[in-house]
């Protein structure tokens, strides 16, 4: 009898002791790693709480600013500029420029470099060709695109940004580069022209 009562307490504490895990993991195999798990679970329902104090925290006190004056006093985008080093690149060293590389320095009102989010539109033109064909090329980069080509020193800023041509550049000819910048936190639209030429 005492045998049987032996395993049948047996088979409750594994029972007992499989039931800690979900269906869906193999059961625990001694009560210690349950007691570990469920310690496990109450830290992380602590950390949980802590943020979700610190983000209400955050929201009431923002809610108490004034939101103008809030985005007055921050440094927003306030111009874009296509750098000097902008222009027709041979990338392949086969003698002909098919790449344009475009760089673009975002400027905040402080006048310092910053990496804004937005949309660019890249326009190349022939300001001396007939209207209906001065427009050579267009370029849509994406914000996705920006984010993995932001890059200088720490005294500049700029996205690097490279277009291939269709066209071949005249080495007589001046070209009119426009890019116009669309701010995605602020709304802006800001734009830039330069006068770009093959380089020899």
């Amino acid at each position: 009898m005492k045998r049987w009562i032996d395993s049948f307490i047996l088979v409750v504490m594994a029972a007992t002791l499989a039931g800690c895990g979900s269906s869906q993991r193999k059961p625990w195999a001694t009560l210690k790693e349950c007691e570990q798990e469920n310690t496990n679970l109450s830290m992380r329902v602590r950390t949980l709480e802590s943020e979700n104090t610190r983000l209400t925290e955050q929201v009431n006190t923002l809610s108490t600013l004034d939101a103008a004056a809030r985005l007055e006093a921050l440094d927003t985008l306030d111009k874009v500029r296509i750098g000097k080093h902008s222009g027709f690149y041979d990338k392949d060293d086969n003698g002909t420029n098919e790449t344009l590389v475009v760089y673009l320095e975002p400027l905040d009102t402080a006048q310092d470099y910053v990496k804004a989010v937005g949309k660019v539109n890249i326009d190349l033109w022939d300001l001396d060709a007939a209207e209906d064909t001065a427009k050579l090329a267009e370029w849509v980069v994406e914000p996705a695109e920006l984010h993995p080509i932001w890059g200088g020193t720490i005294f500049s800023g700029y996205y690097r940004i490279k277009l291939t041509l269709e066209i071949v550049p005249d080495p007589q000819k001046e070209y009119t580069l426009k890019v116009t910048f669309t701010d995605y936190l602020g709304g802006k639209v800001l734009t830039d022209l330069k006068a770009v030429i093959v380089k020899n």
